[in-house]
């Protein structure tokens, strides 16, 4: 049976919402040569960064700043969006040619 990247990702949102480890376990990684892991570590990176930005999809136009600040602090992926917030931001730095070389 195969699967598409799109089914893989899914539950991988499933185990990160549930807060269920099953993918980091050694039990479960011991399956894998070096490019299974390679596959396991990006599924893992794409469903993270979709269940953080979904647990902060809310609509913007009728909230204060505050409001917004409240709710992304108030996530528990709080650190991850700063993280990914922060990585965007020097990237657009670097795009713009803002930074040293």
């Amino acid at each position: 049976m195969k699967w598409s990247k799109e089914e893989l990702i899914k539950i991988f949102e499933v185990l990160i919402e549930r807060e269920c480890q099953l993918h980091t376990r050694p039990e479960f990684r011991k399956h894998f040569d070096r490019d299974g892991h390679l596959v396991v570590n990006q599924l893992t990176r794409f469903a993270t960064n979709n269940v953080v930005y979904r647990s902060i999809d809310f609509d913007v136009d009728d909230i204060s700043d505050d409001e917004f600040w409240e709710k992304v602090d108030g996530s528990k992926y709080n650190d991850l969006i700063e993280d990914n917030a922060a990585a965007a931001i020097l990237g657009m730095a670097e795009k713009l040619g803002m930074t040293k070389n």
